[in-house]
C-alpha cells in the first residue's frame, strides 16, 4: 500500500503525551481516536497507523523502532514501527491510562492511570510490577535523560515526584517537587549538550493548569524560576481562557523552553515536540491542526488540517480540477488544494451556516467555487466558497441525504419557466425515499420528483407499486451527463431509468439483491454519448448496464430484467461509491465497506489495482481530473487519501478473488441450485459456505463442511417455532406448487403451463429417472401456509410431536418451556394442556404460566392484567409470550399484530390460519409483507406463492417477476410457464426472453 498524499485524522485532545517523534525512524506518532497515526517527521506525509486499541488512546512514546501506547481501554500495547505490527500487550491496569514513558536505558515502560496506579513493564521479558504512591490521577510521566532508571511523575493534585526504579522493577521516591496547585499538564527534562556528561538530574520544566511554568532544580528539590503566562487577549471568552493547556518542552542544545499560550494556534496546544537539534518543532492543537515549525525562522513549514470525523463524500470540480471538496461528519466543508506542490496540505475550512453533519457534496459543473451539499438531518443547500456564505432550502428530506446532483433546467424542459435559467437545479435523494428538485433562485419550495414520475407513467407506476402498495423507496440518483436520462436506485435493489425531459420509464432492472448505494454514468465520449451505467449495491456486486440499444431496453419496463452487460464480484461487503476514469472509458474504480478500493478494466473484465490503505469502511472515491493515475478515497477512519494506480497494482490475495461475468445475471455468479429459502440458520450457513467454496476456487473446500459438523455436535438451541413447515425443499417442487396455488386462486390452463415447463426443462439433456416429474409433492411449507385450515392444523400437530421428540426448550415470559406450549395455545388445544398438567406430578415452569392464565379473579381485572403483561413482554422482545396473553383474552388480531410488527410473518400467518377464516382480509397484507421479506432473503419461489395468495391488483405481476428474478433458465422458464397458464399479457415476452437466454448460453459453450 503506497500513499501519494493524505489529510490524516485529527489528534486527540487533553494530553501532552499524545504525540512523540522517533529520531531513529524519523517518524511522528500521535494518538487519534483509538489509533496511533504515523507521519514522516520531515514532510508530515502519511506512513501508516497502529490499530488495536478499543478505546481512546491518551499517550504514546518511542524507544528506537518500538512504540508504546496506552489509553482508555486500560491496555499498554507495544508496536514495531517498521512492520506496524503489535509485538506485546499488557493488561495490568484497571482504569484509564493517562500517561506513559519508556525508561530507555533499561527499555521498560512506566505507565500511570486514573486511579494513581503505576505499572512498570519490560515487554521483551514480559515482566511487570505495580507501584502506588499518591492517591491522585497521574497526568504526565517523563524519563530522565541523565540519571539511570529515573523518571518524573506529575499528578492531578499538582504534586510531582521523581521515582528511581531498580532491576527488580521496584521503585522508590527519590525527590519531591511541591509548588503547583492544580494538575500537571506537561513535564520536560533539560537535555544535556553534546559535550556535557553528568550523572546528576538536569533541570525539569513543568506546566500546570494554574497557568504557571516552574523550572526545577531536582537535585535541590526547589524551583529556580517561575514563568507566568501572558494575560489572555480580550476577545477570548471565559470558557476559552479556562481551557488553556500549558504544554512545555526544552529546546535541545539551547538554554530555553517552548510553551503554549493564548496565541499561535487558534485554540489550545496540547503537545510540543522538538527535534533536529532544536531547529524544528511539531505542535498538536485543539484546532485539529498539526504544524511543523522552523524554530530558527520562527515560521511554519507545513500546516496539516486534520479531519475529525467520517469522510462521507468527496468531489472534484470540472471547472477547477486542482481542488477537492470534502464533506465530513464534523459539520465542515474542506477544500483541498491538491495541486499545491509547495504545501501539499493546503486546505481551507468552510463552516458558516453548516449546522449538521455533511453526508454528500457536489461541485457545480460550470461555476467555480459553487457547491451543493446534503446533511444527515435531511437539509439541502449550496455554498459559495469564495464569498464564504451558504444557503439552505426551506424544503428538506425526512432522513439523511443520500445523493445530490446538479441538473440543468433545459434537461427537464424548464428552461423558459425559470428566471435566470443559467443557474442549475439541485436534485437530491434522501432517507425518506423522496427525490426533491430544488431551484437555487427560489429556495423556498422544492418539487417532488416522485410525483412527476407518477404523472408521466400512470399505468407503469400502478404496476410497479411496491408489494405493500407504495412506490419503491428511493436511495440513489444519477443524472446522465448529457441530460438524456435520470437513473434511480431503490431500497429493494431495483434500478429505474427515465427519459428526460418526458420522465417516461425506459429501463427497469432487478438484478441487485439489496439497497442501491451508487449509480454512476460513464463520462461522455468524443461524440457526446454515454451508453454505460454502473451500479453498486449492498449485495457486494457491481453491475454495468448497456444503453446502446434503447429499443431493447423498453421491453424491461413491463417485465423487469435481472441481466446486464457485466457483473463484477470481488468486494466482501457492500459497494459504497463508483467513479469512471475521465481519460479512459474502460476503467472504473469502486469503494466498499470492506475498506478496499478496486480499479477495474471493464474491457478486459479484470481488476488492475487495489488500495487497502484505509483502516475501516471506505465511503467514497473519485478519480482525479488532472492526473489519470491518481484516485482519491475517504472513509470512516477520518482520512482522505490520494494514491496512484501504478503504485498499487492488484495482487491476488486469498481473501479477495474476483468473479467477473459478461452478459449474465447476478445469480450466475452465486447460485443455490435446487434449494430455496427460508431455511434453518445452520443449514443456510452451511449452504453459503459450500457455495462460496464452489465459486471461489482459492478457498479450501473441506473447511466449511467441518465447521457444520462441529455445530451439529453441540447442544441444540431453539431457533424456529415451525421447523417442519420451513424445512428446505427442492426448488422444482416449489415451482410446481406455485402453479398449483395459482390454479386454485386464479384458475387458468395448467396443462399449457406444464407442457412448456416440462418440455423445455431438459431440452438438450438426456432424460433419466431423475428427471421424471412424478415425484413432485407439495412441500410442508405449502401445506402449512397455503392449504386449507385442516391441513395446517395437522401440520401443527406434527410440529408439536417434533418438538416433543427433540426436547428443545424456549424462553417464554422469562421461563424455560417447551415450544409445544404456544403451538397448542394457537390451536386452542387447552384441554390437552390441562391433561398434561394433571398427569404430571412435578411442578414445572409451564404450570406457572397455565395458572397465571387461569381466570382466578374477576374477568375485567384479569383481562386488564393479562393485556398489561402482553405489552410488557413485547417491550422485552418476548413475542411468543405476548401472543399467548392476547390469545388468552380472545384478542386474535392483537396477537397476530405482535408477530406482524416483529416481521415474524410465518408465525403470524400460521396463527391466523388456525384462528381466523380463510377469507379474512388480514391475510392479503400478511402475504404481501412476507413476500417482500422473502425476496430480500432470495427465496423467490416462496415469495411468488405469497404474492399469489395476497390476491391484490398486481399480485400476478409481482409473482412472475419474483419467479424470474434469479435470471437463470429454470427461473425464466417457470415464470413464462405461469404467465402462459394465467394468460398474462407478458407471456409472449417472457417466452422470448427464455429462448434468448438459452441462445446466449449455448453460444458461450
Amino acid at each position: 500500500m503506497k500513499v501519494s498524499s493524505c489529510l490524516p485524522p485529527a489528534p486527540n485532545w487533553n494530553s501532552s503525551k499524545a504525540a512523540v517523534v522517533s529520531l531513529e525512524e524519523n517518524l511522528l506518532a500521535y494518538a487519534s481516536s483509538n489509533d496511533v497515526i504515523l507521519l514522516n517527521a520531515e514532510t508530515l506525509q502519511y506512513v501508516g497507523r497502529f490499530r488495536g486499541h478499543t478505546d481512546k488512546v491518551n499517550a504514546v512514546d518511542f524507544c528506537d523502532n518500538l512504540c508504546a501506547s496506552g489509553g482508555a481501554d486500560t491496555t499498554i500495547r507495544c508496536w514495531d514501527a517498521l512492520t506496524q505490527k503489535q509485538t506485546a500487550i499488557l493488561k495490568n491496569h484497571k482504569s484509564e491510562i493517562y500517561a506513559l514513558a519508556w525508561v530507555k536505558d533499561k527499555k521498560f515502560i512506566v505507565s500511570g492511570d486514573k486511579s494513581g496506579d503505576i505499572s512498570i513493564w519490560n515487554p521483551s521479558k514480559n515482566k511487570s510490577n505495580k507501584l502506588y504512591f499518591i492517591q491522585s490521577p497521574i497526568y504526565n510521566i517523563a524519563s530522565s535523560p541523565t540519571v539511570e532508571s529515573s523518571l518524573a511523575i506529575g499528578f492531578q493534585n499538582g504534586a510531582i515526584i521523581v521515582v528511581k526504579i531498580d532491576s527488580d522493577l521496584n521503585g522508590r521516591i527519590a525527590r519531591r517537587l511541591n509548588g503547583h496547585d492544580f494538575e500537571i499538564q506537561s513535564l520536560s527534562w533539560e537535555l544535556p549538550t553534546g559535550d556535557c556528561h553528568t550523572a546528576k538530574y538536569t533541570l525539569l520544566a513543568s506546566g500546570s493548569r494554574d497557568k504557571t511554568i516552574h523550572i526545577w532544580n531536582v537535585e535541590e528539590e526547589c524551583s529556580v524560576k517561575t514563568i507566568n503566562l501572558p494575560h489572555p487577549m480580550h476577545h477570548l471568552t471565559d470558557q476559552q481562557k479556562s481551557r488553556l493547556w500549558v504544554a512545555v518542552t526544552w529546546i535541545p542544545e539551547r538554554n530555553s523552553v517552548i510553551t503554549s499560550s493564548y496565541i499561535g494556534h487558534s485554540r489550545s496546544v496540547f503537545s510540543i515536540v522538538t527535534y533536529a537539534c532544536g531547529t524544528k518543532a511539531i505542535t498538536v492543537s485543539m484546532d485539529r491542526k498539526i504544524i511543523l515549525w522552523d524554530l530558527t525562522q520562527k515560521k511554519p513549514i507545513f500546516t496539516v488540517s486534520c479531519i475529525h470525523n467520517y469522510v462521507n463524500d468527496i468531489d472534484v470540480s470540472v471547472v477547477d480540477p486542482h481542488r477537492l471538496a470534502i464533506a465530513s461528519g464534523d459539520n465542515n466543508i474542506r477544500v483541498w488544494d491538491i495541486a499545491n506542490k509547495h504545501d501539499p496540505f493546503s486546505c481551507t475550512l468552510y463552516w458558516k451556516g453548516l449546522k449538521n453533519k455533511l453526508t454528500c457534496i457536489k461541485c457545480h459543473p460550470n461555476r467555480e467555487g459553487f457547491l451543493a451539499f446534503g446533511t444527515d438531518l435531511g437539509n439541502i443547500g449550496w455554498y459559495e466558497i469564495y464569498n464564504d456564505k451558504s444557503k439552505t432550502f426551506n424544503s428538506y428530506h425526512k432522513g439523511k441525504v443520500y445523493s445530490i446532483q446538479w441538473c440543468k433546467p433545459e434537461w427537464l424542459g424548464l428552461g423558459s419557466a425559470i428566471e435566470n435559467s443559467d443557474h442549475s437545479l439541485i436534485i437530491s435523494c434522501g432517507g425518506d425515499g423522496q427525490i426533491l428538485l430544488s431551484d437555487t433562485t427560489k429556495p423556498k419550495q422544492s418539487v417532488i420528483v416522485n410525483d412527476m414520475i407518477k404523472e408521466a407513467n400512470p399505468e407503469w407506476t400502478a404496476v410497479i407499486k411496491d408489494k405493500s402498495g407504495y412506490l419503491p423507496k428511493r436511495t440513489e440518483i444519477s443524472v446522465h451527463p448529457a441530460g438524456r436520462f435520470l437513473a434511480i436506485g431503490n431500497f429493494d435493489g431495483s434500478i429505474e431509468v427515465y427519459d428526460l425531459p418526458s420522465f417516461k420509464i425506459v429501463y427497469h432492472n432487478i438484478g441487485h439483491r439489496s439497497i442501491i448505494n451508487k449509480l454512476e454514468w460513464r463520462h461522455l465520449d468524443d461524440a457526446g454519448n454515454s451508453f454505460s451505467l454502473a451500479s453498486g449495491s449492498d449485495d457486494n456486486l457491481i453491475m454495468i448496464h448497456d444503453f446502446s440499444d434503447l429499443n431493447k431496453l423498453i421491453s424491461t419496463t413491463t417485465i423487469p430484467t435481472s441481466s446486464c452487460k457485466q457483473v463484477f464480484e470481488m468486494h466482501k461487503k457492500g459497494v459504497t461509491d463508483l467513479s469512471w476514469s475521465p481519460s479512459d472509458s474502460n476503467k472504473l474504480v469502486s469503494s466498499s465497506f470492506d475498506g478496499t478500493a478496486i480499479v477495474w478494466d471493464i474491457q478486459l473484465g479484470i481488476p488492475i489495482s487495489m488500495f487497502r490503505g484505509h483502516h475501516g469502511r471506505l465511503l467514497c472515491t473519485v478519480w482525479s481530473l488532472e492526473d489519470e493515475d491518481a484516485i482519491f478515497t475517504g472513509g470512516d477512519d477520518a482520512a482522505c487519501f490520494c494514491w496512484k494506480i501504478s503504485e498499487n497494482f492488484y495482487e491476488p490475495l486469498k481473501d479477495f478473488s474476483p468473479e467477473i461475468k459478461s452478459n449474465v445475471t447476478p445469480s450466475d455468479a452465486v447460485t443455490k441450485d435446487n434449494m430455496s429459502q427460508p431455511l434453518d440458520e445452520t443449514i443456510l450457513t452451511a449452504l453459503d459456505k459450500i457455495e462460496h467454496t464452489a465459486t471461489h476456487t482459492k478457498i479450501d473446500a473441506p473447511e466449511p463442511i467441518q465447521k457444520v459438523e462441529v455445530r451439529a455436535s453441540k447442544k441444540k438451541k431453539f431457533k424456529n417455532l415451525l421447523p417442519l413447515g420451513t424445512s428446505p425443499s427442492r426448488r422444482k417442487n416449489l415451482q410446481y406448487s406455485t402453479f398449483d396455488i395459482a390454479r386454485k386462486l386464479y384458475g387458468g390452463d395448467i396443462d399449457k403451463a406444464m407442457e412448456f415447463w416440462v418440455d423445455n426443462e431438459h431440452k438438450g439433456q438426456k432424460l433419466t429417472d431423475e428427471t421424471d416429474n412424478t415425484d413432485i409433492q407439495a412441500p410442508p411449507f405449502v401445506e402449512l401456509f397455503f392449504d386449507e385450515g385442516n391441513k395446517s392444523r395437522k401440520l401443527i400437530e406434527q410440529e408439536i410431536k417434533s418438538h416433543n421428540n427433540s426436547g428443545i426448550s424456549m424462553s417464554l415470559g422469562g421461563l424455560e418451556v417447551s415450544p409445544t406450549l404456544p403451538l397448542q395455545m394457537w390451536s386452542n388445544n387447552f384441554a390437552e394442556l390441562i391433561k398434561s398438567y394433571e398427569d404430571n406430578a412435578e411442578f414445572s415452569n409451564k404450570d406457572w404460566i397455565l395458572l397465571a392464565l387461569s381466570p382466578l379473579a374477576g374477568r375485567d381485572v384479569w383481562q386488564s392484567l393479562v393485556r398489561l403483561q402482553a405489552e410488557k413482554l413485547v417491550a422485552k422482545n418476548d413475542r411468543h409470550g405476548a401472543v399467548l396473553c392476547w390469545l388468552a383474552c380472545g384478542e386474535v388480531y392483537e396477537a397476530v399484530e405482535v408477530y406482524r410488527k416483529a416481521e415474524m410473518y410465518r408465525e403470524a400467518i400460521a396463527l391466523a390460519k388456525l384462528r381466523l377464516i380463510d377469507e379474512d382480509p388480514i391475510f392479503s397484507d400478511l402475504y404481501s409483507l412476507w413476500a417482500i421479506q422473502l425476496e430480500k432473503e432470495e427465496a423467490y419461489e416462496q415469495a411468488a406463492m405469497c404474492h399469489l395468495a395476497a390476491k391484490k391488483e398486481n399480485s400476478i405481476h409481482h409473482a412472475l417477476n419474483a419467479l424470474s428474478r434469479r435470471g437463470d433458465p429454470s427461473a425464466l422458464r417457470t415464470a413464462a410457464s405461469l404467465a402462459l397458464m394465467l394468460g398474462d399479457s407478458s407471456a409472449e415476452e417472457r417466452i422470448s426472453r427464455y429462448f434468448e437466454d438459452q441462445e446466449i448460453r449455448s453460444s458461450k459453450k
